[in-house]
């Protein structure tokens, strides 16, 4: 997965600033254009075969937000059932973590996950939230800064399977506790799980991480949780072409294209793309040039790739990375296990 643009970080040092939610509907959120390396990112993908929209490109601020509304929909079991497991061991956890932990979440989102760790955690140090939309992450995080005035929040925008630097370690903190949670493990392609962990087991030394494991299931359950019967997921799927028609002055006219979720039988991959209707040419204009992209009928861009797993399969790359798998904690049926790792000692 290619970065997103510049690593950069700001600290939330004011204290008490005003909680700042996210106004619905979506198309009230102020729309944003690509930096310049994702635009050309998103014109070299639709030239390839199969056509591809490059997975950050739909999490601007506006299509997070609908991605997180996706995700509370009946038909999304991940989130729900991440937070039914993370409320039932939420104090094993924190005992692993121990007193005085700084907590950094790889794929910040929409913060669920944290903030029921920083209610447990005894005496949490900082917060560091990583994500690559950043007027997403800065209105999750004056939110968050909002309801903890006294927590040491920083925030850094960028794609972490790029394994940027993390600041310096709070002098106050015991240790480092990483974070993978909601889908983020599920987006990481195989191939490159392995050097993620080995990164991450030197960047959380002396500490542990906990990834959030979408386990494969029945390939019709995950195709309803990503197709929903509310038409939020496409409604999320679909703002990457009204993006498109932003930023490169596209022209689409209704209907030519439509949300698609395809599992295979094995339930190991899942795939969000957009079918189109009828033969068509994209226009894409860019600094006075045109590219033209000539789509068939039936032809797919694909948008979004998930790779569930099972945690046997974390644990086992965990060790060859460096960790040492502590204990999964899983819901009755197998769907979400929460993984916990430790990291290589100092």
């Amino acid at each position: 997965m290619a970065p997103v643009g510049p690593m950069h970080q700001w600290n939330s040092a004011r204290r008490g600033a005003a909680k700042a939610p996210l106004p619905w509907p979506a198309s009230a959120l102020p729309a944003t254009t690509a930096s310049e390396e994702l635009q050309a990112q998103v014109l070299c993908a639709l030239q390839k075969q199969p056509r591809q929209l490059p997975w950050p490109y739909l999490f601007d601020l506006q299509g997070s937000a609908l991605y997180e509304l996706a995700t509370e929909s009946p038909d999304y079991f991940l989130a729900r059932t991440e937070l039914v497991v993370l409320h039932e061991h939420a104090g094993d956890i924190a005992r692993r973590m121990g007193p005085c932990p700084e907590l950094v979440e790889y794929g910040a989102g929409a913060m669920r996950v944290v903030r029921r760790l920083i209610e447990e955690a005894d005496q949490p140090v900082r917060y560091v939230a990583m994500d690559t939309s950043e007027q997403h992450l800065q209105a999750r995080v004056s939110g968050l800064q909002h309801d903890y005035p006294r927590l040491d929040i920083q925030a850094l925008v960028g794609d972490f399977t790029q394994s940027p630097a993390l600041p310096a370690a709070h002098p106050d903190a015991a240790r480092r506790i990483g974070l993978i949670g909601g889908s983020g493990w599920s987006r990481i392609p195989r191939q490159a799980r392995l050097p993620l962990l080995q990164g991450l087991a030197s960047a959380l030394r002396g500490g542990a991480l906990l990834i959030t494991v979408d386990q494969v299931q029945d390939p019709q359950l995950q195709e309803r949780a990503y197709n929903d019967a509310q038409g939020r997921m496409a409604d999320f799927n679909l703002n990457g072409l009204r993006r498109c028609q932003r930023d490169f002055a596209l022209r689409l006219g209704n209907g030519q294209f439509q949300h698609q979720v395809k599992a295979d039988a094995s339930g190991h991959n899942v795939v969000l793309q957009l079918g189109c209707t009828r033969a068509l040419t994209l226009e894409l204009r860019h600094h006075g040039h045109v590219t033209a992209i000539a789509l068939a009928a039936g032809e797919a861009i694909q948008t979004l790739q998930l790779h569930p797993g099972t945690a046997s399969e974390l644990q086992a790359l965990a060790r060859r990375a460096g960790f040492a798998p502590g204990p999964c904690w899983q819901d009755p049926l197998g769907r979400v296990a929460l993984c916990w790792l430790e990291a290589p000692p100092l």
